[in-house]
């Protein structure tokens, strides 16, 4: 793989190119497919999603892909491809559009997500608002940064009344006893803008049981960058996924994401009601 920063450069690029394809759709979706109840998918998350797989099969031909429309490349299955563990090193992750329902009523909430995973973990991430123009991107062991300015989570030492606290909203909809442990409660529509909103320092945390590999790989990386940090509700790491692991094949992942330094309360917090909540 080459070094991080041209890599970065290169994946900011084909975001913008897939970021100019949801613009150019925006509000003019013709026809929306049901994936299950309250899950949708429009033209612009196909089209976008083939403009970036196929750019990334292109500069990195010996990656594998995932894409949250169309599975899994042949590479990544190769040289069985029925089977589903992955079996290259590299595996891109993409979200072609996070926040699709929004998208589909105009609202200007969502982005384009693309992840690398080495060996299940994730290592480098961008998530791209094209609305707002705003590029949250980091590598491991870099600086994250939003627009190419260093990004930062912020310093609060405990749950505070008047933080703001991002949730997924099948979480608000079953009034989840934790959100009474927390600030103000918002819920973006887009998993990949809750946990950037950590990075950033505006929100202090971010909970989600409902949520997506191709969600939350990219962001993960870019907090984490940001001197945040995710693991799953129980205080378990996320991450490395085993080959074979569900999350792959579209299963949930549970997430709770902070600056750190609230994360311990967090997960004491969220113990106390118990695993029939997550």
């Amino acid at each position: 793989m080459p070094e991080p920063a041209e890599t970065l450069q290169s994946v900011e690029s084909i975001a913008r190119e897939a970021g100019d394809i949801l613009m150019h759709y925006y509000g003019e979706i013709h026809h929306i497919d049901y994936k299950g109840i309250g899950d949708i998918v429009t033209e612009a998350d196909k089209a976008s999603e083939k403009l970036i797989t196929e750019r990334l099969e292109s500069y990195f031909p010996d990656h594998a892909v995932l894409g949250e429309e169309f599975g899994m490349s042949r590479k990544a299955r190769m040289p069985d491809p029925s089977a589903s563990a992955v079996t290259s090193d590299y595996c891109w992750v993409i979200d072609p559009l996070d926040g699709t329902a929004n998208y589909a009523v105009r609202c200007p909430i969502f982005a384009v997500v693309i992840a690398l995973l080495h060996n299940g973990a994730p290592v480098l991430g961008v998530v791209f608002d094209p609305n707002a123009d705003r590029m949250f991107s980091a590598a491991e062991d870099s600086s994250a940064t939003l627009n190419g300015e260093p990004i930062h989570v912020n310093d609060h030492e405990k749950l505070d009344p008047v933080g703001l606290f991002g949730f997924g909203s099948p979480v608000l909809e079953t009034l989840h006893p934790f959100i009474q442990k927390c600030g103000k409660a918002r819920s973006l529509g887009a998993a990949a803008l809750h946990i950037c909103s950590v990075a950033t320092g505006c929100f202090d945390g971010s909970l989600d049981f409902y949520t997506k590999l191709w969600d939350i790989a990219a962001p993960v990386v870019i907090l984490q960058e940001a001197s945040g940090c995710t693991t799953h509700p129980s205080g378990a790491p996320l991450f490395p996924l085993s080959p074979d692991a569900p999350a792959y094949q579209g299963h949930d992942i549970p997430f709770l994401s902070t600056n750190g330094r609230i994360h311990e309360e967090c997960v004491n917090a969220l113990a106390e009601y118990g695993d029939e909540h997550i």
